[in-house]
């Protein structure tokens, strides 16, 4: 049996994870899988190549041995592919494929215009940035739109590239009935005796980053509640819910920011370079979503007011330029 290429990226996602379930996420696969890929590539390799315990997966000596030539061989890979692709350039499919983490800006992009890309646009929403990034690299979408807290988080492979498209402060959504609910913003040291609800994703940053705005304070933060559950709790008062400034108003509920702006959320415009989108298609692209963000997201009642209290806060960053 030989050692397959995705037995490898499973190795190394473990490594850098920490722990199957982390490597899991990030490569948007069942854990099983990454389990099996691990199994295989041990009966390859000869033996244990992670130590398992309280603190996650510890390469043991064959696992650093094996992990070096895996970091080798993959970057080998996307150098070979890279090159194989110059001599066959990609052409754009019937439609284009984005992946996207659930956001405000996802409707506009579902409706682009076809001739800014030259092909009609397939939206593929979820919630994992993993499993984006996994669909990414194996071209199995043309791109990504990413909402990460609160700054990029995920780390991308050589050929991938990002472009920030808006830096937002992140409001919150409580009861009609909360004692705070006739104030136009909060402190979030106000809040720290309630139950927070965030949603499913484990690699967005957002549970890590409302735990730091919320400081030493022991808070109930439950993670992992389906939306219509959350909503539920938050209308009945049992619950706060982080919310996009954006958000249409909901019967039941009050939005509010919070004094400050301690927490926040990045949204980036992803692609892969060995994929069929020129530089071109990229720039129309942002520009695109950059207009839906000021024309569109920005102009709900809360959000209009919040911004023109707050003349100093920018959502697009003035560099156009690409990043890594």
């Amino acid at each position: 049996m030989d050692m397959e290429l995705r037995h490898l990226r499973a190795v190394l996602a473990i490594a850098e994870a920490g722990s199957l379930t982390a490597a899991a996420s990030r490569l948007g696969l069942a854990q099983p899988s990454v389990s099996e890929s691990l199994r295989r590539a041990e009966r390859v390799a000869g033996g244990p190549l992670f130590q398992r315990g309280p603190s996650g997966a510890v390469p043991t000596a064959l696992g650093d041995v094996v992990l070096a030539h895996a970091v080798s061989v993959l970057e080998a890979m996307d150098r070979f592919t890279a090159a194989a692709e110059r001599h066959h350039p990609a052409t754009l499919p019937a439609a284009v494929r984005f992946a996207c983490s659930p956001g405000m800006l996802v409707a506009s992009l579902s409706v682009l215009d076809p001739s800014v890309l030259g092909a009609p646009v397939l939206v593929r929403t979820m919630a994992e940035i993993g499993a984006q990034l996994e669909l990414l690299a194996d071209h199995r979408v043309e791109a990504a739109l990413v909402v990460e807290h609160p700054d990029p988080l995920a780390h991308l492979t050589t050929r991938v590239r990002r472009r920030v498209v808006a830096v937002e402060p992140m409001f919150i959504a409580v009861s009609a009935d909360h004692p705070l609910a006739d104030r136009s913003e909060v402190p979030i040291t106000a809040l720290t005796r309630e139950t927070w609800c965030v949603g499913d994703s484990a690699d967005d940053g957002l549970a890590d980053h409302l735990a730091a705005a919320l400081g030493p304070t022991t808070v109930d933060i439950r993670v992992g509640v389906d939306h219509t559950t959350a909503l539920q709790l938050a209308e009945l008062g049992q619950a706060v819910l982080v919310a996009m400034p954006g958000s249409r108003p909901r019967a039941g509920l009050v939005q509010l920011a919070l004094t400050g702006s301690p927490l926040r959320s990045t949204t980036s415009l992803l692609w892969n370079t060995g994929g069929p989108l020129a530089q071109a298609h990229i720039d129309r692209l942002w520009v695109e979503l950059v207009r839906a963000q000021h024309e569109v997201v920005e102009q709900t009642p809360t959000y209009r007011d919040w911004l023109a209290r707050h003349p100093e806060w920018v959502t697009t960053p003035a560099d156009l330029g690409p990043r890594g």
